[in-house]
């Protein structure tokens, strides 16, 4: 990672997208800090510049077009330029079975999660063009948007699953710009307030890693953080328009041979 290069990173005021941004920090890359939250913003804003990186914290819904060139332009402004992106921002908007799932909640959960990365990517990328030095961009799915989810409510999957495709188109329409779009399907994290989209308690969590991820465990912020980084970095120069699983190898569909035994 190149000293001297920006990131915006939304949803950055806790979880993965705060531990994406502290990752960037420590490769020397300044950090614009996004998030509907101002404090959250402020404190991760604080940590990155205490890693000796510069930072900008900036309150933006990104559901909101205008908030977004609005957010964009002040980046450009006072960091100078703009040269990766992380859409990361999200909520979930509950469980409900289809019957009762409000007009509110679908669209509330579409607009943040698969809209607000339009704008954030349509808005930076106006910037990369600009710049002529092509650019990088993560967009975070989940695995509830390759098979579903019985535990997340249906808005939340369809939006996880658009966010893929959005990915795709947004990697070859801006291929030729040398601007490279990646997606992440995290398996269940920790981000410090529950596994998004689960509303499961620790000791649910705790059993879902020993008995249905490969790996052993539930994931943390920081093992999605580091492939972040990665896809960001010049190690994935040839790679555009992929969506890479980090779940522990929870989507192999396998459950450990010892906890079969228990149950």
């Amino acid at each position: 990672m190149s000293e001297g290069k920006i990131a915006i990173v939304t949803g950055a005021g806790r979880g993965i997208g705060k531990a994406a941004a502290l990752a960037l920090a420590k490769q020397g890359t300044g950090v614009a800090v996004v998030d509907i939250q101002a404090e959250a913003a402020q404190q991760t804003a604080a940590e990155v510049q205490q890693l000796g990186a510069p930072s900008l914290a900036v309150q933006t819904d990104v559901a909101e077009s205008a908030q977004v060139d609005a957010m964009v332009d002040r980046v450009v402004q006072e960091m100078g330029r703009v040269d990766m992106l992380v859409n990361n921002a999200y909520i979930s908007g509950g469980y409900a079975p289809v019957p009762e799932t409000t007009d509110e909640v679908w669209h509330r959960v579409l607009s943040v999660n698969l809209t607000g990365y339009f704008n954030c990517a349509r808005a930076v990328s106006i910037v990369m063009i600009a710049q002529g030095e092509g650019g990088a961009m993560v967009n975070m799915s989940s695995g509830a948007g390759i098979r579903g989810s019985i535990s997340a409510g249906v808005q939340y999957s369809a939006s996880k699953a658009g966010i893929i495709g959005l990915t795709k188109g947004l990697a070859a329409d801006l291929s030729p710009h040398g601007i490279r779009v990646n997606c992440i399907a995290p398996g269940v994290i920790d981000t410090g307030l529950g596994a998004p989209g689960t509303g499961w308690t620790r000791a649910e969590l705790e059993r879902y890693g020993q008995r249905d991820v490969a790996l052993g465990r539930y994931g943390e912020p920081e093992d999605i953080a580091d492939v972040i980084v990665f896809l960001l970095s010049d190690a994935s120069r040839f790679m555009t328009g992929e969506l890479i699983a980090v779940d522990g190898g929870a989507s192999l569909g396998h459950r450990r041979k010892k906890m079969l035994q228990e149950d």
